[in-house]
C-alpha cells in the first residue's frame, strides 16, 4: 500500500530541476487524508514523469503546471495540467498508439508506457484538451482491489 500524495511529492522533487529549468510556474493541490491504496510506487511515479514531461515540453517560459489529488467513492486520482499548446482533437485519437508522436525527438512510448501502467494497476486514464488552452490528464487508481472474476454458474466442467 502506498499514499498518491507521496508518490506526487517524489515526483516533483525528482523533476524540480527541469521545472525550474524550463521557467513555468508550479501549482500542487493535494487533496487531505487521502487512503493508501495498493499500488507500485515507482511505476506511478514513472508515469507521472512521463505526464509532466509532456506539459512542460508544451508550454513556454511563465507557463503552468498543475498536479492535483483527490478522491471519489471508489478512487483516488491525480492529475496533471498544462497551459500549454493543447492537443488537437485528431490527435487525441491516437496518443496511447505505440510509436504514434508529434514530436521531434519523440519515441512515441511515453503514453502508451503510462497507460499500460495504470491498467495494471486496474485504473484508467483521461484526457481532456483544448487546442490553444491546454491539456489535462487524470489518472485513477482503485481504492479497492478489483477480485479475480469468477465463472458464472454452469459454464465450469467437472473434472474427470
Amino acid at each position: 500500500l502506498a499514499q498518491l500524495n507521496d508518490v506526487v511529492r517524489g515526483t516533483i522533487e525528482l523533476l524540480r530541476p527541469e521545472i525550474d529549468n524550463r521557467g513555468v510556474l508550479l501549482e500542487v493541490k493535494p487533496a487531505r487524508q487521502l487512503p493508501e491504496v495498493r499500488m507500485d510506487p515507482g511505476q506511478i511515479q514513472q508515469a507521472l514523469v512521463n505526464l509532466v514531461r509532456n506539459a512542460l515540453q508544451a508550454m513556454t517560459k511563465g507557463g503552468v503546471l498543475r498536479l492535483q489529488t483527490g478522491q471519489s467513492s471508489e478512487n483516488v486520482w491525480v492529475s496533471v495540467s498544462d497551459n500549454g499548446v493543447g492537443i488537437p482533437a485528431d490527435h487525441v485519437k491516437r496518443i496511447f498508439e505505440p510509436f504514434y508522436t508529434t514530436k521531434k525527438k519523440g519515441s512515441g512510448l511515453g503514453l502508451m508506457i503510462v497507460q499500460r501502467i495504470v491498467r495494471d494497476h486496474g485504473g484508467g486514464i483521461e484526457l481532456e484538451s483544448r487546442v490553444g488552452e491546454g491539456t489535462t490528464f487524470r489518472i485513477w487508481l482503485p481504492l479497492h482491489e478489483r477480485g479475480p472474476r469468477l465463472l458464472s454458474a454452469g459454464t465450469a466442467t467437472p473434472a474427470e
